[in-house]
């Protein structure tokens, strides 16, 4: 899977990527209310960037970004050029 820098799945990533671990995780409903793309999520999770987790003692899960995932995020992240330009378009 080819994920863009400015694309809805790099997105996603990076409100994952970026909680802090110990609280790391989104339900469905909530990516569903922000992003509306549940097909992104299932590509996500499909090509193993993003992983359901369940809680220890209780129902319902959060998707949280896989060790690829966070790799493949931190890479694009590396790639931003040094004017913050998203786009990635030389001057």
């Amino acid at each position: 899977m080819m994920i863009e820098r400015d694309s809805l799945h790099f997105q996603i990533l990076e409100r994952l990527c970026s909680m802090p671990k110990a609280v790391r995780g989104i339900s469905s409903a909530m990516l569903d209310r922000h992003f509306h793309a549940d097909w992104a999520v299932e590509e996500l999770s499909g090509a193993g960037l993003i992983a359901e987790r369940g809680w220890a003692d209780g129902p319902g899960t959060v998707w949280v970004p896989t060790a690829a995932g966070e790799a493949l995020y931190h890479e694009l992240v590396q790639r931003m050029p040094e004017d913050g330009d998203r786009a990635g378009a030389a001057p």
